[in-house]
């Protein structure tokens, strides 16, 4: 009998041996779990916390473009301010995150305008960008296991590490993630490329050249010209459709769809892109508050005199067309010593350039016109003096209804850059002649014949502002 109570007495002490390790064994088994879980966990929501941050940069950048479309545009409505002159425009988005229990992500975003950010050869204005990507932290309120892990993300347990920061300051009541980034924005003109169409980019016959040149630099330009031996080849071409008609043109640059395909790609010195996208900004007829009244419109020989002040009324005029023919001549007048004028004209008809006849430009005069419906011009139809295409632009108001076109041909030398990404383009080369040097945006784009189209890059620091594009990215890690 006493043997066995030892014997019992020895299998209920082994018993709690045996529990007692087991159980040891399934809290350091816990412990291990839960940190690796822990540590999971937070890295999962650190990274979410950048795509957070990432995002706010879009959502500003998303802003910027709509501050750029015609009013009403509703751009910065939910934000504090506009940004700008000085002011620091602000705003807060909170989205649910699915793939981390459905915790809300704030996305904290502030834009500003320092006026050192201002590109003093155009006066163009780049944006800051800052945000913060904030997630909470489920679990409890300690750190993970690997204490590099811990310094890298310094996570905020109890106190919350941007109360001094850049953004908005907040009281922490539960533990999260946050991590803060800046990016600087410029913006890119509507003529960044040679030749851009919403639809269908067509080169259809052979011998067509598309190449570059740079009118600031002698080493890229003669005197300011395009000069064959000095040839770049910058000269790309996009679509934001998915074809391109190549037609075995000899193109000096890179060719771009959204992920379609390039027929006739045998003369292409550049890449191949098929995630080109690029939604053009509509042109809104402009809104000026008084203009020259006279003349109302051209049908004969007619002169419209510039002025040396940029956005002057004497300057600006509004005509319901534009119509010459046999040797009639449509003079934009300058200055005698050829000193900078400057010409706005807004055309709510037709343009039609017929025959013999011309719009000629004078020296030193930089002309915009804003049409809203057709444009024909052929033969020798457009002198620019200057041979500067920036110093002549086109603009296409966006179409309500209808098909508009621009058909420009004969065997003359056109210099302009024309944004119409609402019409229909043609370039109808004749003889042995056809040069364009400039830029073309249109819904669609045809060149035929014998053309050659010379990009000149220097148009990609001015024009109407098309987009915005990072230029620097950062994440501020202090």
């Amino acid at each position: 009998m006493h043997l066995q109570k030892q014997q019992r007495g020895s299998v209920l002490v082994w018993t709690i041996i045996i529990l007692a390790i087991l159980s040891l064994l399934g809290a350091e088994v816990m412990h291990v779990v839960s940190a690796k879980y822990l540590n999971a966990m937070q890295s999962a929501v650190w990274q979410e916390t950048l795509v957070g941050a990432e995002s706010g940069i879009d959502l500003a950048i998303i802003e910027l473009r709509k501050s750029l479309y015609p009013a009403p545009n509703y751009a910065w409505e939910t934000w504090t301010n506009t940004p700008g002159d000085g002011v620091t425009g602000y705003g807060l988005t909170t989205i649910p995150n699915a793939g981390l229990a459905g915790n809300p992500m704030t996305i904290e975003v502030s834009v500003d305008a320092p006026a050192t950010l201002i590109d003093p050869t155009n006066g163009w204005q780049y944006y800051r960008i800052r945000t913060v990507g904030t997630l909470p932290l489920n679990g409890p309120v300690r750190a993970n296991d690997n204490k590099q892990d811990t310094r890298l993300r310094r996570l905020s347990l109890r106190a919350d590490r941007f109360t001094n920061g850049v953004l908005v300051s907040h009281d922490l009541s539960a533990p999260q993630a946050s991590r803060r980034t800046e990016a600087i924005v410029r913006p890119v003109s509507a003529f960044d490329a040679a030749i851009m169409a919403v639809g269908a980019l067509d080169l259809t016959n052979q011998n067509i050249v598309i190449d570059s040149y740079d009118s600031r630099s002698p080493a890229k330009s003669t005197n300011g010209l395009y000069d064959v031996a000095k040839r770049q080849e910058n000269g790309d071409i996009a679509t934001d459709g998915n074809l391109i008609d190549a037609g075995n043109a000899y193109i000096y640059g890179d060719v771009a769809t959204n992920a379609g395909t390039v027929s006739g790609a045998a003369n292409i010195t550049g890449i191949e892109r098929t995630d080109f996208y690029q939604d053009p900004i509509p042109v809104g007829a402009p809104n000026w508050p008084s203009i020259n009244p006279t003349p109302s419109s051209v049908n004969n020989s007619a002169t419209l005199t510039a002025s040396a002040t940029k956005g002057s009324w004497s300057s600006r005029y509004i005509l319901s067309t534009i119509s010459t023919g046999g040797n009639q001549t449509l003079t934009l007048a300058g200055n005698p010593d050829g000193s900078p004028t400057y010409i706005e004209i807004y055309v709510t008809g037709n343009i039609s350039v017929a025959g013999s006849s011309q719009i000629v430009m004078q020296p030193g005069v930089k002309a915009t016109i804003y049409f809203a419906a057709n444009v024909d011009i052929t033969g020798n139809g457009i002198v620019n003096s200057n041979n500067q295409p920036g110093d002549l632009q086109f603009y296409g108001i966006q179409p309500t209804s209808g098909s508009p076109h621009v058909n420009l041909g004969g065997n003359g030398q056109i210099t302009a850059a024309i944004y119409a990404p609402g019409d229909d383009v043609a370039i109808n080369g004749g003889g042995t002649n056809g040069h364009v040097f400039g830029s073309i945006v249109g819904k669609t784009v045809t060149m035929t014949g014998v053309t050659n189209l010379h990009y000149d890059e220097a148009l990609g620091s001015g024009g109407m502002i098309n987009n915005y594009k990072i230029v620097s990215w950062f994440e501020d890690t202090r």
